[in-house]
């Protein structure tokens, strides 16, 4: 098994290029064939991803947080590559939905010298790949607040200080939203749509989530009170917000986003603006290295 490294070393405030020594010496002394690349710059980590798959790697591992995960899998998407990753990030969300020890550089480079392989559902909005998570509105402008602070603060208590910043000025907009043909006109404060079950550093967003069902698990808290929406959101930590009647859930293959004027939305802690946003899902369409059974 050939592995290619692929290091972000300003992911989580330079953690992860602090991380570089550990994680040579670990995957070498447990003897994985891997070779190393440091990126430079935003787009790096898809370039070099896919070079490696058509090289012929086997296995792509991303050392940062999901943002550099994301690329990667833009990276290797249908090369037959698989992805290993290795948490050094801001949320280290995905890491957690495929059993990644998070904290623990040499637990992680363990886990790829297992090379345990499951393969989980590959998503789309517009021409973006992803595996974790995609949001809309006060969403988006969240994670735009979060990646800007990130250099001092990560994880959940980032998101929720964003968050509480953020809702002061937010305004929802109207937006259309078609999954699976059913229309639904909505004002959404958040609107997450989810291959995985946590984002925002371990928030529960979507408790039934499945990274292989082919299916998005949708939350939707249409426009209600700032007061109302953050009694709602304190629930997202365990997940009990999937029962109050502000909140809906739902599952589709095929969600469209349609609005007036271009509107911000992130993917994997990416934040990004369009008018239009089409989310397909190719059922287990990429291989990924887990920590789990």
């Amino acid at each position: 098994m050939r592995v290619m490294v692929i290091l972000n070393p300003k992911a989580g405030a330079g953690k992860a290029g602090a991380q570089e020594r550990l994680v040579a010496n670990t995957l070498r002394s447990l003897g994985v064939d891997f070779d190393m690349q440091r990126t430079g710059g935003p787009g790096d980590a898809m370039g070099m991803a896919r070079a490696a798959a058509d090289a012929g790697y086997d296995v792509v591992a991303a050392v940062g947080g999901d943002g550099t995960v994301n690329e990667v899998v833009n990276g290797i998407a249908h090369t037959g590559a698989a992805l290993a990753t290795i948490p050094c990030g801001t949320g280290n969300d995905f890491c957690r939905s495929v059993g990644i020890p998070i904290g623990d550089t040499e637990a992680a480079c363990a886990v790829i010298a297992r090379g345990r392989i499951r393969d989980v559902d590959l998503c789309r909005v517009n021409d973006r790949y992803f595996i974790s998570c995609f949001g809309t509105g006060f969403d988006a402008a969240v994670t735009r607040l979060t990646n800007a602070r990130s250099k001092w603060l990560r994880g959940k208590w980032n998101y929720i200080l964003s968050v509480m910043q953020v809702i002061l000025t937010y305004r929802a907009v109207p937006v259309t939203i078609t999954m699976d043909g059913k229309v639904l006109d909505r004002t959404p404060l958040l609107c997450a749509c989810m291959n995985a079950r946590t984002y925002g550093g371990g928030m529960l967003i979507t408790p039934d989530a499945k990274l292989d069902d082919g299916l998005f698990d949708v939350c939707l808290v249409d426009n209600t009170s700032m007061f109302r929406f953050l009694q709602c959101f304190g629930k997202v930590m365990d997940g009990s917000h999937v029962h109050l009647k502000e909140v809906e859930m739902y599952k589709a293959s095929h969600i469209v986003f349609e609005c007036s004027s271009p509107q911000a939305w992130h993917v994997e802690g990416e934040a990004f603006t369009s008018d239009r946003m089409e989310l397909t899902i190719e059922p287990r369409a990429v291989k990924v290295i887990t920590g789990g059974e």
